[in-house]
């Protein structure tokens, strides 16, 4: 690939990328009226430009994502979130054309760590999310999907709207394998990134 790039001289650009997660999950099993979670994403990224208009993206992102239940019970309000946090590999083939910005691929994340949350009554209590494929584990250590990415360029800048959709379950496997439960993350992401020498 590198010697792909390097014999169409190709444009190697760096930057940095942040922005807001509002994250949920799909699952199967029993019926969760789950809610949208607000979290974060940012890392840096590189861009190897392959013609004018087309490239192809990666990056080393920190990205939040998990799910908020709030439920009604004896006239008390319960909410509970789960909050896993994944050092997410995106591989994207990116089009740019007067400052408009698409792009398409793959992704892989790898569990890091992350909390759950849960408060009823004035009580709180908080416990940290474990990643693995026990049944004592809350998360699966690898999540992987899709997404896609739209946003407009001012100058380094560049604002972007995305969509990852989950296609891994992330349920732990020595679970799924008693309850053949799945459940996937989803994540609507609003970014801003700075390209470096752009």
């Amino acid at each position: 690939f590198f010697l792909f790039c390097t014999t169409t001289n190709a444009q190697l650009t760096f930057g940095v990328k942040a922005g807001l997660n509002l994250a949920n999950i799909n699952y199967d099993g029993e019926d969760l009226d789950t809610k949208m979670l607000p979290s974060f994403h940012a890392g840096p990224i590189v861009e190897f430009g392959i013609t004018e208009n087309i490239g192809i993206s990666s990056g080393l992102l920190v990205s939040g994502k998990g799910f908020k239940i709030e439920e009604e019970f004896l006239g008390e309000t319960i909410t509970a979130s789960s909050n896993p946090i994944y050092l997410q590999v995106p591989v994207t083939l990116n089009y740019s054309n007067s400052g408009f910005f698409a792009a398409v691929g793959p992704y892989v994340g790898f569990g890091l760590f992350g909390n759950s949350k849960a408060e009823a009554g004035g009580e709180k209590e908080t416990e940290a999310l474990e990643f693995g494929s026990s049944e004592e584990d809350d998360y699966s250590a690898l999540d992987f999907g899709a997404s896609l990415e739209v946003g407009y360029g001012f100058g380094p800048i560049r604002v972007t709207a995305s969509y990852g959709l989950g296609l891994a379950n992330v349920i732990p496997k020595d679970i799924v394998d008693i309850t053949d439960e799945k459940a996937t993350h989803s994540v609507i992401g609003i970014s801003a990134a700075y390209l470096f020498g752009k």
